[in-house]
């Protein structure tokens, strides 16, 4: 699961490394760190960081973090994404990749997509696809959505590649 967290460190040397070395006793997966020294209050220093950790460890991780003297101010909202890639084969294009993926967006909700072609001069070109959605129904409806167009289009749909 996808987490936030804007927490405080105290502005003495070793203290963000003293506030980031627990996460990975938790298996966290450390995505950013933004270290704002402009930001501070009570002589300690905002953090905010996103990370990826099991949901049951999430109460683990605060309790250390309260033990080792950091201030957790808030925890953001949480967003599970789940990512799938696919690929298109055929006389695709970027306009007809994105038309499609525009009509996708419009039944389900697609937090990122990433469309990289490849073409050729015989017609027969390459998309693969990545991109990312809230649950994995969206993921299933996403697929369907793709794969129904392609057939209108006479492409080649393969789910799964990366």
């Amino acid at each position: 699961m996808l987490v936030t967290a804007h927490i405080y460190v105290r502005d003495v040397p070793g203290q963000l490394v003293a506030a980031l070395e627990p996460m990975s006793t938790v298996n966290a997966n450390i995505i950013g760190v933004v270290h704002s020294r402009e930001q501070t209050i009570s002589g300690r220093i905002a953090v905010d960081l996103t990370f990826d950790i099991d949901p049951d460890s999430i109460e683990v991780l605060k309790n250390i973090w309260v033990s080792k003297d950091v201030v957790v101010a808030k925890r953001g909202s949480v967003i599970d994404l789940h990512n799938t890639a696919f690929m298109v084969i055929g006389d695709v294009n970027a306009a007809g990749m994105d038309e499609i993926m525009d009509y996708a967006r419009g039944k389900v909700g697609i937090e990122t997509c990433d469309i990289r072609l490849s073409s050729r001069s015989s017609g027969n070109n390459t998309a693969l696809v990545s991109a990312s959605v809230k649950s994995e129904e969206d993921m299933d409806t996403l697929s369907r959505i793709v794969a129904e167009k392609c057939r209108e289009r006479g492409y080649t749909y393969i789910r799964g590649v990366e």
